[in-house]
């Protein structure tokens, strides 16, 4: 059944569990470290985290990858740098010009990146094998 749905619909359905899981663990590691930790670095850990476990949901749940994981995990992780300095620069302009709650801001950055993100994984992690004509 699930691989019945529309690639784009398993994207948005694997991402925004992703997306839940990486807020959520962004707003509990700054909910318990914001004090002593500067939002940026928590931001940086928490991204850490989420991409190993966004990595193995969208190349067996999305993209039904069957290349040796290898390449496609160093293209994930070059998407997900583009991913993560659009976030931290977002992120940054809006609490530091924004005046934005860092949780707001977090909040908007990733409903932002949702486009971005599948445009790199689809055409640059995660691409269509070839077939000859």
């Amino acid at each position: 059944m699930w691989w019945l749905v529309r690639q784009q619909w398993r994207f948005l359905l694997v991402g925004a569990f992703n997306t839940l899981i990486g807020y959520l663990i962004f707003s509990g590691l700054f909910l318990l470290f914001g004090k002593w930790v500067h939002y940026l670095v928590i931001g940086l850990v928490s991204h850490v985290i989420a991409v190993s476990i966004a990595f193995t949901a969208h190349r067996f749940l999305v993209f039904r990858s069957t290349e040796p994981w290898r390449g496609s995990f160093v293209r994930f992780n070059l998407s997900q740098l583009v991913s993560l300095g659009f976030g931290m620069s977002g992120l940054y302009a809006l609490v530091e010009f924004g005046h934005f709650n860092p949780l707001v801001a977090q909040a908007v950055i990733t409903a932002l990146a949702v486009a971005l993100s599948y445009a790199l994984h689809r055409f640059f992690t995660f691409p269509a094998p070839q077939t000859k004509n």
